[in-house]
């Protein structure tokens, strides 16, 4: 998972690796790598304000469901490791944000 954080902007960016299958050989072939990132822009908001905050947070959940998607993903461990994404992504996300108000929000 990277996150980067520019002056009022931050990139929240999920890491898959799916594995492509068993090769003729009877062994696992090497997982591929998938990024995906989205750029979450607060340039608007005043994050001293509860809900300019809260604003923010949304948008930050939103941007961590987006990227952790896989619409391929089925099974309940699939189900489970796509969950731990969102929350992995938000929990950067958040904490890259750096504001007391966005982190209460997210601990609540």
């Amino acid at each position: 998972m990277n996150i980067r954080t520019t002056r009022n902007t931050v990139i929240v960016a999920a890491t898959f690796a799916v594995l492509s299958g068993i090769s003729t050989l009877g062994t696992a072939s090497i997982p591929e790598i998938s990024i995906q990132s989205k750029q979450v822009n607060f340039a608007d908001l005043n994050l001293n304000q509860a809900e300019d905050a809260q604003t923010l947070y949304t948008r930050l959940r939103r941007t961590a469901e987006a990227v952790c998607e896989d619409t391929h993903r089925k099974s309940l461990r699939e189900m489970n490791e796509q969950r731990e994404c969102k929350e992995f992504a938000l929990d950067q996300a958040v904490r890259e944000v750096g504001s007391a108000t966005v982190e209460s929000i997210h601990r609540s």
